[in-house]
């Protein structure tokens, strides 16, 4: 299992950990839920079979924690 990651975004920290990571797909685990990102140009963006969507700040945050933006 990967190490425990942390974002910080409004004030508030999320871990998570890395599932996997592609050139154009990013998969965490967040506090049990699965997420999948998609890369769109210059941005990630919530693959719409996410479970639940991850608003677009957090998004940008849990990027920076990994090191790809």
């Amino acid at each position: 299992m990967s190490e425990r990651l942390a974002a910080h975004f409004e004030n508030r920290t999320y871990y998570f950990t890395l599932e996997s990571q592609k050139e154009n797909e990013v998969k965490i685990n967040m506090y049990g839920t699965l997420y999948t990102f998609l890369k769109s140009g210059d941005r990630w963006m919530n693959n719409q079979s996410n479970a639940m969507e991850m608003r677009e700040g957090l998004v940008g945050a849990v990027m920076l924690a990994l090191g790809i933006v």
